[in-house]
């Protein structure tokens, strides 16, 4: 079939001209879900012949790569006459919070608990508590107060690990806090609607929805090369990342009716398991061109099939 003609194609030139595809981001984006599930190096002529399906060139990429080296993420050596990187302890420092918090699987149900992180105020300045603000809030915190962030199901390790990303982890405190009476407490629901804005966040599942969910009419082993497989599933992990990880994964007594989070987990899990299979054999026809001895080129761990619950799904309602 000519590409242009093929409606997968279609739908992946639309999603890609509607995605910012910043080129930092889009590494980040390969290293989670690609690299990490295998180890932590990579050939930079791999990096490029992957994400050239996606649209980074050569040129950006190598910018990319650069600047993430220059920042102490990345660490490069030469292996004969090619580069390989390799992600170091503060990159995955940096990354693995997304990372665990994107392919968790949903929790249906809530046990009533908060994590509370709470700063000193009189330790950090304005400008400090403005940044703080906007690091959790990209983790899904909400503010209650200029120094008091909550979020209904984050654990403690992953708390962790978001507080030594601000850089603010010497002046904060995590506490752990049980809600009595969720169905009947309005005070609650009153909280919940000032802190989160999730009527933005609402907006932003149903436009990535009105992109990605078309997917889910296709015949996608028909229609898909695995090379146009593996472009769309690494746009589905970029499109969704960032209200993913906005979302502080409300119970669904403290959410609007007709919640678009609720749809859209299970619109990424279906596709997800849809485009892993299909785009396997291009990553694995990739990495085998060279050494495959190299660390990072293994395969995929065993925790990679529980991403997003499994592969073994029920049909998106």
């Amino acid at each position: 079939m000519n590409r242009k003609l093929n409606p997968a194609y279609q739908q992946f030139e639309q999603i890609r001209s509607a995605l910012d595809l910043s080129s930092r981001a889009v590494v980040i984006t390969f290293l989670c879900d690609v690299l990490r599930p295998r180890g932590d190096s990579v050939f930079l002529a791999d990096l490029i012949a992957l994400l050239s399906q996606v649209g980074v060139s050569e040129r950006v990429l190598r910018t990319a790569v650069f600047r993430m080296s220059r920042d102490g993420w990345l660490e490069t050596q030469r292996v004969g006459r090619q580069a390989l990187y390799q992600v170091t302890a503060e990159g995955w420092r940096l990354i693995d919070p997304g990372c665990r918090q994107f392919y968790t699987a949903h929790v249906d149900k809530w046990d009533g608990q908060w994590t509370l992180i709470i700063f000193d105020n009189h330790a950090i300045t304005a400008d400090q508590r403005r940044t703080v603000a906007r690091l959790l809030g990209w983790r899904g915190f909400g503010a209650v107060s200029a120094n008091v962030f909550a979020h209904p199901g984050i654990d403690i390790p992953l708390t962790r690990q978001i507080l030594t990303e601000t850089g603010l982890a010497q002046t904060a405190i995590s506490l752990r806090a049980e809600t009595q009476d969720i169905a009947e407490s309005a005070s609650l629901r009153d909280m919940v609607a000032a802190t989160w804005d999730l009527a933005a966040l609402q907006r932003q599942y149903q436009q990535k929805l009105a992109l990605f969910e078309p997917l889910l009419s296709l015949d996608l082993a028909a229609l898909c090369s695995p090379e146009l497989a593996f472009a769309l599933r690494m746009l589905l992990m970029h499109g969704f990342k960032q209200v993913v990880l906005r979302d502080p994964g409300l119970p669904a007594e403290l959410l609007p009716a007709n919640w678009a989070g609720i749809h859209a987990r299970a619109v990424i899990r279906r596709l997800y398991w849809q485009l892993v299979p299909l785009s396997e054999p291009f990553v694995n026809r990739v990495f085998n061109q060279n050494d495959p001895a190299i660390p990072g080129y293994n395969p995929p761990a065993s925790w990679f099939f529980k991403r997003l619950g499994g592969a073994d799904i029920a049909p998106v309602a």
